[in-house]
């Protein structure tokens, strides 16, 4: 059963007339309830029928678990809404609560007028600070000061009610990136906004009301938010008597990095030292980095190490043969082939034809979950080329195919610096779909790769870098002194 659209219309415009807001009218809150219960079980379904976690011959009883204590707990929430802001954070947290970074969801209607205290919270190592402030608001100037209990409450505490909402808890690295909706209000009716703060600045503690002031989302998120990761760039340059590696995401805009890493790779084979950045990289295809491996320390080597790339070397994906996958990779590969990637469009007619047959024979899944596959033995171990040191730089950003890059790079020997990376499944293949309102968005994971572990990351850095992640002058200074450290 789906909701009428004219009946999301509706409750849509009540909201935009401030009715919602006021939460005044019951019937209309009985609505929201529906709506947002419909929602939930639409997003139920699509991970319960199409992600492989689900299947009980995965044998994954941390997903089912999971999944079943989500679905509760948002039809728990669901019972109380009367808003749309309700509405879209019980679908969030639904969705942050399964620890996997793939699965979101995104509100197709966002209120334009938030509510802050003057304050942008930051994550940093164990504690809660304020990463940027308005003096206006808050009293005092704050920034860099930590934020010690609100209400009574430790940071942690706090942090443990508001940000199940904003982010999965399950790893450092996505608290990172959304740490500022500590002390920011969305609307959302199941978190407290706090009215008193203990800051400590420099070892003075203050004890502070909180302003809590109206202000456009636009120019919070765009002009005052400073975002906590960096921004790498794409390109290739010396860096002091070294070399340094730019690549800001797996995508064709790194093909052109790869293309002059080829062009001056004799120079970095001898350099003291390389560095990889891959702040602010959100992943892509690992294939990239895969090349870059291969140029940097030589194709006979990244074969010895990491065996052999591609299909012939590993596992095939293992899909969930489901009706609405089926359709979802038939509807992929007609997009590949109208935009030219043909071979993207025989990998995914490969995968349509693998769950046909699969789902054909009465099977959830398209072939066994053990990889058989075994590495060919080498019986000439090349040697490195890299004579330097090889550095990865990461930040929070680092998640999915970036997440990949990373763990090559450490079994080849790289040194990790900067911050903690994102972590990932074994679970592929995102799919999203507008749930029936039309408010919000859900996604789903397609297949899994037996070869890999369930859990992949975070990768920890062995020289953590304390200051701001974005300032890449600081870095590039930082950096030639680890050179020299065993």
């Amino acid at each position: 059963m789906r909701f009428a659209p004219t009946a999301a219309y509706f409750l849509l415009c009540v909201w935009l007339l401030g009715g919602a807001a006021n939460a005044a009218d019951n019937s209309t809150a009985l609505q929201w309830q529906a709506l947002t219960r419909i929602d939930v079980e639409e997003a139920y379904n699509l991970l319960k029928d199409n992600h492989p976690g689900a299947v009980p011959e995965v044998g994954d009883k941390v997903f089912t678990d999971m999944l079943a204590a989500a679905h509760a707990k948002a039809l728990d929430r669901a019972a109380k809404v009367e808003d749309i802001e309700g509405h879209n954070a019980t679908l969030a947290a639904f969705a942050n609560s399964t620890g996997d970074g793939h699965i979101w969801s995104h509100d197709v209607f966002q209120r334009q007028e938030l509510t802050w205290a003057g304050i942008i919270a930051a994550k940093r190592g164990p504690d809660w600070v304020v990463g940027v402030d308005d003096p206006k608001i808050t009293g005092t100037e704050l920034s860099g000061a930590r934020i010690v209990r609100c209400d009574g409450r430790s940071a942690d505490e706090l942090a443990h009610e508001v940000m199940p909402f904003h982010a999965s808890t399950s790893n450092e690295a996505f608290l990172v990136l959304r740490a500022g909706w500590l002390l920011v209000d969305d609307g959302n009716p199941f978190v407290h906004r706090p009215a008193n703060c203990v800051f400590d600045k420099a070892g003075k503690r203050l004890d502070l009301t909180l302003h809590w002031t109206k202000i456009a989302r636009d120019k919070l998120i765009g002009h005052i938010w400073k975002a906590p990761v960096g921004e790498a760039g794409f390109g290739v340059r010396a860096s002091g008597n070294g070399y340094w590696i730019a690549i800001q995401g797996l995508s064709a805009k790194a093909q052109p990095v790869l293309d002059a890493v080829k062009a001056e790779e004799r120079k970095m084979h001898e350099a003291p030292y390389v560095v990889l950045d891959l702040r602010g990289n959100g992943g892509g295809d690992d294939a990239y980095g895969r090349r870059l491996a291969e140029e940097l320390y030589g194709a006979g080597y990244v074969k010895a190490v990491l065996g052999p790339s591609g299909l012939a070397g590993g596992c095939r994906e293992v899909f969930r043969a489901s009706p609405e996958n089926i359709a979802a990779f038939a509807e992929q590969a007609k997009r590949f082939r109208k935009e030219g990637d043909m071979a993207g469009a025989e990998l995914y007619t490969d995968a349509v034809r693998r769950m046909k047959a699969a789902s054909a024979a009465g099977h959830p899944l398209t072939g066994p979950l053990t990889c058989n596959a075994t590495r060919p033995a080498a019986t000439h171990m090349e040697p490195s080329l890299m004579r330097g040191k090889m550095f990865v730089l990461t930040d929070a950003a680092c998640f999915s195919s970036c997440i990949n890059v990373v763990g090559f790079f450490h079994k080849l020997g790289a040194i990790q610096i900067g911050e903690d990376t994102g972590s990932d499944t074994h679970y592929q293949e995102v799919r999203e779909i507008v749930l029936p309102s039309g408010l919000s968005t859900f996604s789903t994971l397609q297949a899994i790769a037996p070869d890999a572990p369930r859990k992949v990351g975070p990768y920890a850095p062995r020289f953590i870098y304390a200051g701001d992640i974005a300032d890449t002058a600081a870095l590039e200074k930082w950096v030639p002194g680890l050179a020299t450290k065993n």
